[in-house]
Parts: C-alpha cells; structure tokens; sequence
C-alpha cells in the first residue's frame, strides 16, 4: 500500500471501528441481556441502547473527518484511545457481571453514563468544525471558552470518561474496571498530553490554559 493509502485507511478506522462495534455491540448486548430481567433489565437495556445511539450520533464526525486529510499531530493516540473504549465495553458486556440482581450502584451508573454523554456532545456541539476525531487545528483555529469549556479544557474526555465510568457500573465486573482505569483512562490521559502540543500553538490558549483545568475543575 502507498503511502497515500496508508493515510487515508488510517483516517477512516475510526469510522471503521465505530461501525464494527455497532454491529459487535449489539449481537453481545443481547446475549448479556436475555439473562436478565425486571428492573435490572430495563436499567441495562436503556444503557445498551444509549451506547448504539451515542457512537450512531458520532458517526458524523467520522464520516466528516474523512474531508479534512490526514494529519500528522495525532501520533497513534487515537487507536490507542479506540483499543481502550472497546476493552472496556467489552470486558463489560462479554464477561460475567457481578450484580446477581439490581442494584442501585446500577442506577447511579446509569445516571453517570447518561449525564457523561450528554456532557461530552455539549462540547462537541460548542466546539462545532473545531472537533475532530484526530489531534488537528484547522483553518481560522481559535480558543473556544464557552459552553463546557469555561470549566474545564476538555470536557469531551470528561463526558467520554463519565460515560464509561457509569457503564462499568452498569454491567460490572474486575476485569472492565481494570481496562477503565489502566487502558482507557490512561490513553486518554496520553492524548490530551498530545493534543495540547498542538492547542498550545494557538494564540491565547496559554493564558486560557492557566485558568482552566485539562479534565476536573480544581484537580487536573
């Protein structure tokens, strides 16, 4: 394969994976779920549903990153990003969960997973043409410090890791703990360390940066 070719089957994985884990997410949400039943059904439905329609509302911006070429700033973190959030989903859905029956921890992961999302396509929608899948800057790039991000640099991976946080809870078990907290967490840890090589060459984001935490008000 090209060079060229290369680029550009690596700017359309994502729009690959996320397809492939429509399909993969469904067959094995179904599977777990047929064991379940009662609130504890519902509550896992509800999540298993929540989670197609969420990657199906990102499929656009997967389908849109294909215009924008390739880029050079990404440095592998988003495949690394992507390896995390299918180990973990999947560590969940696949093996046994804990919850022998429901639980309220259930329903505090659900209002995690549903609060997560909803933060993270607030972000999304306040940065507009500035979001992409992959680290970039684009034409006429500029500092965004509205919406959710007058609180924090990177509200996206904030509702990215709120989402996943209450999904573990939902169907948990060690093993989807585990890839959270040591694969997940950490490849998104590496690339806002990325991402920001690249922001802190815009005019301004220096000074914003020193007012704003990357992912939690007051922490980090």
């Amino acid at each position: 394969m090209s060079e060229t070719g290369t680029r550009d089957f690596r700017n359309k994985v994502p729009l690959y994976t996320m397809l492939s884990a429509i399909v993969l997410f469904t067959h094995f949400a179904t599977l777990k779920l047929q064991h379940w039943d009662g609130i504890m059904w519902l509550v896992g439905l509800a999540t298993g549903l929540g989670y197609i329609i969420w990657l199906m509302s990102e499929a656009n911006v997967s389908i849109t990153e294909q215009e924008k070429g390739a880029t050079q700033k990404d440095r592998g973190t988003c495949e690394l990003y992507v390896f995390g959030r299918i180990l973990t989903v999947f560590s969940a859905i696949i093996l046994d969960t804990q919850w022998q029956g429901f639980s309220f921890i259930m329903l505090l992961g659900f209002v995690l997973f549903a609060g997560g999302i909803a933060f993270r396509l607030n972000a999304i929608d306040t940065l507009g043409k500035f979001y992409s899948h992959r680290v970039r800057l684009v034409e006429a790039h500029s500092v965004v410090d509205t919406g959710p991000y007058q609180w924090v640099r990177h509200p996206a991976y904030t509702g990215m890791l709120m989402a996943h946080l209450g999904f573990v809870l939902v169907f948990f078990n060690i093993y989807a703990c585990l890839a959270l907290l040591l694969v997940l967490a950490p490849a998104i840890v590496k690339r806002i360390i990325v991402e920001e090589t690249a922001l802190f060459e815009l005019p301004g984001y220096p000074q914003y940066a020193e007012c704003h935490k990357r992912l939690v008000p007051g922490i980090w």
